[in-house]
């Protein structure tokens, strides 16, 4: 393996933080900016001393040495040893029936955790499996360092385009200065980088010293904007420079690759980012992560590549070998996109480039937007306004007509085509059914977060109608994760004051159950309008109320990052059940827009809610770094058939490694999508329930594997 370059951190976000901690001893690790906090337990309480991180081999921010002959980590967990160069000497994957020295390591790096952990050891140690914790014996009282980097991320500078698309390419060419490197390990989320951001302006200007790689790499496309957004990833990724020119084609040192195929232009250009960036990830089992990819198992027999060979080759001549493999021998394996964005095509939206590089996402321009109609409420289901009558059951001869649901005369309503991404976002003009509508100024909050001056996470839950209590027991559902520090409040019948100056404070997530219209919020003395609030800093929120897509967009363009809202009337059964699911499911990592697409379905009056703002945020991080779903059905014996999905995040998207800690599964998988498929009995059925919360489906119906067992699925 060839060495590999990395960039510095050179943001200036607050670092990773260490603390003591008591009952049990240890050392707490906390992110500022994430809010993310892990522990560390010791046999006693350590006395912490900050170390230097100038001199390290490994990326961290921030490190303190302490004592110890014994270091717990609360979860299990692969474990890479490394020497004083940096490269892996053995690694332990968490197995409870084996035991792994250290000897020959100087360094030993944690496998899939919200913060990046590196321990520093002077003498060999022992890792071993005890119930669901990692426990790292050292043998006796030893000094230790421990190193912590923040997977936040900020742009190093700023693109100043003029409207034009010649200087858009431009800009566009630069993104991938924020590329860590361009080995195959570009594949992994943190080793990309944010690209520099993009400001309209008179003049083409480039602050902050960037730079594109040379890569040798050009995509050659028609200037307009049609082409050049949807290519924002792919020239990410790969480095390269756009040019103008009259047939789209990728083009590496000479060898030239069309990008306009039957499918279409935009259909190719995504096909072309999946096709090179999953070759990459099974490349980089060669370099600095040697691991038992189960995806290269699963194409090994149909593709004949030295990806030892394709590990050291420059670039340009790696594409040519990846594009030597037909695309269709590899769809089936590969993960399944987690992202497509909608943009429509206009000069406005070039400042949104960038966090579609960063995301990764495939892009479509729909240059004529599909406009659809207020729907109806589904046949047979009359649609009641959230109020105290129970919802009519299916079927119901009884039930009454719809009520007439008006839009505003301003909102124009758009009906995206499908994708086969697990998510969809919209960035332009019109509110689109289904799916998350994104803003500019919400993406932007993304980088613009400061440290709060806490280390919990804020939940406010507000009940502003007497007869909407029952859903007041979502406070109930945040709150019991391991490792995340809570503060839940629930208040009743708040007045505007009240509910305005709630709304000023540096709270994470605002539940709020009540009524709300074009007007305003109902408060116990009347209505809060948010179109005369100046400021906001409740960073998300939900809105459980008819009608309340206007509020809650004004709350995003005052200061929110994410909100859910709807678009009509629910009834209160409705808006009670989808409240419950979405707390719970936000309560255990997964991201917005992907907690609201669960929650929908448990209804058929679901289809009334949206996720505005950035949809791709999470309240919490997940305890598996990514959220996991299950599907079990039952095979024609006592056995189980245990399909497991996967749902990256912002902090560890498409790319990244994910090891499942069961003794029937013994690879590690990539990201997104359907991981597996699993024959389990009822006992190992039960081991995997113990690995997590995590929600699953059997027979139709919604489950959450810490409150059942298999012997419960009859």
């Amino acid at each position: 393996m060839t060495g590999v370059s990395f960039s510095p951190d050179v943001s200036n976000s607050p670092r990773p933080e260490f603390e003591t901690i008591s009952d049990p001893s240890g050392v707490l690790v906390y992110d500022p900016i994430e809010q993310i906090r892990f522990e560390l337990h010791t046999s006693s309480s350590p006395t912490l001393r900050p170390k230097s991180v100038d001199n390290y081999p490994f990326p961290v921010t921030s490190a303190v040495t302490f004592s110890t002959d014994r270091i717990v980590v609360p979860k299990l967990l692969g474990v890479y040893g490394r020497n004083q160069n940096f490269e892996i000497v053995f690694s332990w994957s968490g197995e409870k029936d084996r035991s792994a020295s250290s000897r020959g390591a100087s360094y030993l790096e944690f496998d899939v955790l919200p913060i990046k952990l590196y321990l520093a050891v002077d003498s060999p140690v022992t890792i071993s499996a005890t119930g669901s914790n990692t426990v790292i014996e050292l043998g006796s009282e030893l000094v230790v360092t421990l190193g912590a980097r923040s997977l936040h991320e900020r742009p190093a500078g700023t693109i100043t385009v003029p409207d034009d698309v010649d200087a858009t390419m431009r800009a566009v060419s630069l993104l991938g200065s924020a590329l860590k490197t361009t080995s195959p390990e570009r594949s992994f989320p943190t080793l990309r980088g944010h690209p520099p951001t993009i400001e309209r302006g008179e003049k083409f200007s480039v602050s902050g010293g960037i730079e594109r790689p040379d890569t040798e790499v050009e995509l050659v496309i028609p200037p307009t904007r049609e082409y050049v957004y949807p290519a924002t990833s792919l020239a990410y990724y790969l480095g390269a420079k756009v040019v103008p020119g009259t047939s789209p084609r990728l083009v590496a040192d000479g060898a030239e690759y069309e990008l306009d195929g039957p499918a279409g232009y935009e259909t190719e250009v995504g096909r072309t980012l999946q096709h090179l960036f999953f070759l990459d990830c099974l490349t980089r089992t060669e370099g600095l992560y040697q691991m038992p990819l189960h995806e290269r198992q699963q194409v090994e027999s149909r593709i004949d590549l030295d990806y030892a060979a394709l590990y050291e080759m420059p670039l340009a001549e790696r594409l040519a070998a990846y594009f030597s493999v037909p695309f269709e021998l590899l769809e089936t394996s590969s993960p399944k996109w987690h992202l497509t964005m909608d943009v429509t095509p206009t000069p406005e939206n070039v400042e949104v480039l960038p966090f579609i590089a960063d995301d990764l996402s495939l892009v479509r321009c729909p240059t004529e937007p599909k406009k659809s109609p207020t729907r109806a409420p589904p046949t047979k289901i009359g649609d009641f306004c959230r109020g105290t009558e129970p919802e009519p059951e299916p079927g119901s001869e009884s039930e009454p007509e719809p009520e007439s649901q008006a839009m505003p005369p301003d909102r124009l309503t758009v009906e995206p085509e499908p994708t086969d991404s697990v998510e969809h976002a919209w960035v332009g003009e019109g509110c689109p059914l289904g799916s998350n509508k994104v803003t500019l100024t919400s993406l932007q909050r993304r980088i613009e977060r400061t440290a709060p001056d806490r280390s919990n996470i804020r939940i406010r839950v507000v009940c502003n109608d007497e007869a909407m209590r029952a859903e007041g027991i979502v406070r109930e559902m945040y709150g019991f994760r391991k490792l995340v520090n809570y503060d839940v409040e629930i208040a009743y019948d708040l007045t505007t004051a009240e509910l305005r100056n709630l709304l000023a404070s540096p709270i994470d997530f605002l539940h709020y159950i009540g009524h709300v219209d074009y007007d305003g919020i109902q408060c116990s003395d009347g209505i809060l309008d948010c179109r005369d609030i100046e400021n906001v800093r409740v960073r998300t929120f939900l809105l459980n109320a008819c009608r309340s897509y206007e509020q809650g967009a004004e709350l995003i363009e005052k200061g929110s990052h994410a909100g859910v809202v709807t678009l009509s009337d629910v009834s209160n059964p409705t808006a009670t059940k989808v409240g419950r699911t979405l707390a719970r499911h936000l309560n255990v990592g997964f991201p917005f827009r992907v907690a609201l697409s669960i929650a929908r379905k448990q209804t058929l009056s679901g289809y009334e809610y949206i996720t505005i703002g950035d949809g791709g945020m999470s309240l919490c991080q997940p305890q598996s770094a990514t959220c996991h779903f299950g599907h079990i059905s039952r095979d024609c014996g006592e056995r189980y058939l245990f399909e497991l999905r996967s749902y990256v995040n912002q902090q560890f998207s498409i790319g990244m490694y994910q090891r499942l800690h069961s003794d029937v599964a013994d690879s590690i998988y990539l990201g997104s999508g359907t991981l597996d498929t699993f024959e389990l009995t009822a006992e190992e059925l039960d081991s995997f329930f113990e690995l997590e919360s995590m929600p699953f489906e059997y027979e139709g119906d919604l489950y959450w594997s810490d409150d059942i067992t298999a012997t419960d699925l009859t």
